[in-house]
């Protein structure tokens, strides 16, 4: 019986401490947003019109901030202590408000877990404008 309570004991301490990792590994919101803008350039950018396609990275650049706040606002966060879920519903229209009508700019729906300090997207939606 004492072989089995010392590898339980191992295993609770082993359990205990991933937690701990996980709890403090656990991305902050601002983290988020960069990790946000930054597939926002490389992976949005590609998928709206080609008419707007190649200054999509250098807008996102130069409104940074804004784009930050648009992103926070459009994303839901779910903590659950050791990662975080974020949902995001992101309209390419938000982005690029000046674009007339006449130009079909998606939107997007993203599921993303946050652990270990990084993000990882694990569902992505895109939907076309009507």
């Amino acid at each position: 019986m004492k072989p089995f309570q010392i590898c339980l004991g191992v295993l609770g301490v082993g359990l205990a401490g991933l937690g701990a990792v996980m709890a403090l590994l656990n991305p902050e919101e601002a983290a988020f947003e960069e990790f946000a803008v930054r597939k926002l350039k490389t992976d949005g950018c590609k998928e709206i019109p080609s008419i707007l396609r190649e200054q999509c990275p250098e807008f996102v650049e130069t409104n940074k901030a804004e784009v930050k706040k648009l992103i926070t606002r459009n994303s839901d966060r779910q903590n659950y202590f050791f990662f975080s879920i974020y949902s995001t519903n992101l309209s390419a229209r938000s982005l690029f408000p000046g674009v007339p009508f006449f130009i079909k700019l998606p939107s997007f729906q993203l599921e993303t877990v946050g652990m270990f300090g990084k993000f990882y997207i694990y569902d992505a939606e895109k939907r076309e404008a009507r």
